[in-house]
């Protein structure tokens, strides 16, 4: 249901956020609130971080593959080249230094991970750097790009490598080196406050291993860290790393003071290598001045929207209440719609009909009234959808129902009870006849063309009429004395209308009594062949035998035709009849032939359903195994065999 769905989330939310309140004022004290800056803080800058990463990888990997896609360069590269390699390439590098200062690197290494190429030092080549430049040695072997941080000799680089081929070929690496201060001025640039950037000694050796006067890069900050040297100043010249201390490390936050001023002091970011190895952490900075003086005001806004909430939490669970009433009534309202009337015409159905009909009969045996009953039913309408489709025939089903709406009195009731078939509850009728004058409008308009897509139909209707108290006082012996009436209707060529007489009802007993013995008939070969001889009155000769049926009844005696051949057509038995007749007929055809007599054509009469079955149906009912005794009999059964339509 629709709306409850509202009311439940909108109850869940009203709770949850009650109770984020209650906590908020319950025990939001100051580690909470301090706790939460910490939080946002780190999300804050780990997205940050990350998205600098990411914006470099993009960047560069760009360049690399722009450059390693020129011929000459590769070609330059391949022959070992350096001058050639070194003309083509250090204009790029030039540009690129242009667009970013901190670009320090940009180096060609052979396959065995030499140094080739040197663009910031172009001087030095040859060296073997397998020892110290790992992602190099990576890259090399499994020949796919790497990237990622890694320690040179002289910086902690942010580096993205590329093997380079021709004609795939590996023929060595090519790298872009990027400091890592280019990530600390880009996040100074994007955040308030400055970052300190803690590294352990471990990660950096490889710098003092190569440059003992390092501390131009890095300066002691404990036992097992450096500081990288970056300087930038904060608001009033404090630098950030005047604040920091060995607490960063194992308390992960703390509140210093500094001129009088709380900051706090958090680390945000844990930086990690190529490798996913720790190597270090930024260290941010933060004035308390604000939070404090915020969670003061907070607090005094959230207790005043506390006490809003419950007003506005209290008026929306009544109107929510009254709506999902509401709901709940339009629902039930349109189940019981649906439930007594018919989807396609908005008329009552069944149900609803039968509980108008009795309310109808109390009503009319308190005042002492009549009632008429009609049941309508379409003539051929069957046709209209086999040959229109159903589409067609809805249309058609939908303005019969609008036409009979328009000719019946208000206070009386129409009803579709499902196909074709209607029905029509007329009250208070002051004589008889006044039914006969309503039953003629309907066949009046019923008989008015129908214009539909270009298609213009005629369609008829029988009705048949009982009426109360004449008739029957019981609502279901009336609807179904109409309905009997109905089929009389039909029976008289359609078009019609007829009242209901008991002998309809005796009439409708003996029919199906008739149709049950019929088919205990056909199961028990009660029926016989009788066959009239055709004479040639020219030569006074035999040309033929007529196989007429005839039904010899166990008690009854021998039944006329015109008592059940009609019932057969009519029930679809006459199939059934009919290929037994042709079978019987054909195996007496045949006997009469092996006794030496020329009985001439068979004539056989056959229902029109008979004759729409598939043309095969006369090898199905000739007996096979007489066909092959005798062969030379075959071509005449099947084709001297005159057949009569019933």
């Amino acid at each position: 249901m629709k709306f409850s769905k509202k009311i439940i989330l909108s109850i869940l939310f009203i709770q949850f956020t009650s109770s984020l309140i209650l906590m908020y004022l319950g025990h939001y004290q100051y580690t909470t609130v301090l706790d939460m800056i910490i939080q946002k803080k780190e999300r804050d800058t780990v997205y940050l971080v990350n998205n600098i990463f990411e914006q470099i990888t993009n960047e560069y990997t760009y360049h690399g593959q722009e450059l390693l896609s020129n011929p000459k360069i590769i070609e330059a590269f391949a022959n070992r080249d350096r001058k050639e390699l070194q003309k083509l390439t250090l204009p790029i590098y030039e540009k690129l230094r242009k667009e970013n200062p901190h670009l320090n690197i940009m180096h060609f290494h052979t396959v065995g991970t030499h140094s080739f190429l040197r663009l910031h030092k172009l001087e030095k080549y040859g060296d073997d750097l397998s020892g110290i430049r790992e992602i190099i040695v990576k890259t090399n072997q499994f020949k796919k790009i790497q990237i990622g941080l890694e320690t040179g000799k002289y910086g902690l680089s942010y580096r993205v490598t590329f093997p380079v081929f021709k004609d795939n070929k590996h023929i060595g690496a090519f790298e872009f080196g990027i400091d890592i201060k280019y990530l600390m001025s880009k996040i100074s640039t994007l955040n308030v406050y400055t970052p300190v950037l803690i590294v352990e000694k471990e990660a950096v050796a490889p710098i003092y291993k190569y440059d003992k006067t390092a501390n131009k890069y890095l300066r002691p900050f404990s036992k097992e860290y450096f500081l990288v040297n970056y300087k930038s100043n904060r608001e009033k010249n404090i630098l950030i790393k005047e604040l920091v201390d060995t607490r960063i490390i194992n308390e992960n936050s703390y509140i210093a003071s500094k001129n009088d001023k709380e900051h706090l002091i958090f680390r945000a970011y844990d930086l990690r290598d190529y490798k996913n190895s720790l190597i270090g952490h930024f260290v941010f900075i933060d004035e308390m001045d604000y939070y404090m003086d915020t969670i003061v005001f907070l607090r005094w806004v959230s207790i005043i929207t506390t006490l809003l909430l419950v007003v506005i939490i209290v008026g929306l669970i009544y109107k929510l209440i009254n709506n999902y009433t509401a709901e709940l009534h339009k629902q039930k309202d349109n189940l019981d719609y649906q439930a007594h009337h018919d989807s396609l015409t908005g008329l009552p159905n069944r149900v609803l009909f039968n509980d108008r009909l009795n309310q109808a009969i109390i009503k009319a045996k308190r005042q002492r009234k009549s009632l008429a009953l009609f049941f309508i039913d379409l003539d051929r309408f069957k046709q209209i959808n086999d040959s229109l489709g159903h589409v067609i025939g809805d249309e058609v089903l939908k303005i019969i129902s609008v036409r009979l709406k328009s000719i019946v009195r208000q206070e009386d009731t129409i009803a579709r009870l499902g196909g074709d078939e209607f029905t029509v509850l007329a009250e208070e009728l002051r004589k008889a006849t006044d039914a006969s004058l309503l039953a003629k409008k309907i066949i009046h308009t019923l008989s008015e063309p129908i214009y539909i897509e270009g298609h213009t139909l005629y369609i008829s209707g029988s009705i048949g009429i009982s009426l109360y108290p004449e008739d029957d006082t019981d609502a279901n012996n009336l609807l179904k004395y109409a309905d009997a009436a109905m089929y009389k209707a039909k029976e008289e060529g359609r078009n019609n209308f007829q009242y209901y007489s008991s002998d309809m009802t005796e009439l409708a007993f003996q029919k199906v009594i008739m149709e049950a013995n019929l088919r205990k008939a056909l199961e028990d070969e009660e029926f016989t062949v009788y066959f009239q001889p055709q004479i040639d009155a020219r030569s006074d000769k035999l040309i033929g035998m007529e196989a007429l049926v005839r039904w010899q009844h166990p008690s009854d005696g021998l039944v006329h035709p015109d008592m059940f051949i009609p019932l057969a057509e009519e029930t679809g038995l006459i199939i059934q009849l009919d290929q037994w007749v042709m079978q019987e007929a054909m195996k007496q055809l045949v006997s009469w032939y092996e006794k030496g007599l020329n009985p001439g054509v068979l004539a056989l009469n056959l229902a029109i359903k008979q004759l729409q079955k598939d043309i095969r149906f006369a090898k199905e009912i000739i007996d096979a195994d007489v066909i092959i005794a005798i062969p030379a009999m075959k071509t005449h059964l099947l084709t001297g065999v005159t057949l009569g339509m019933k």
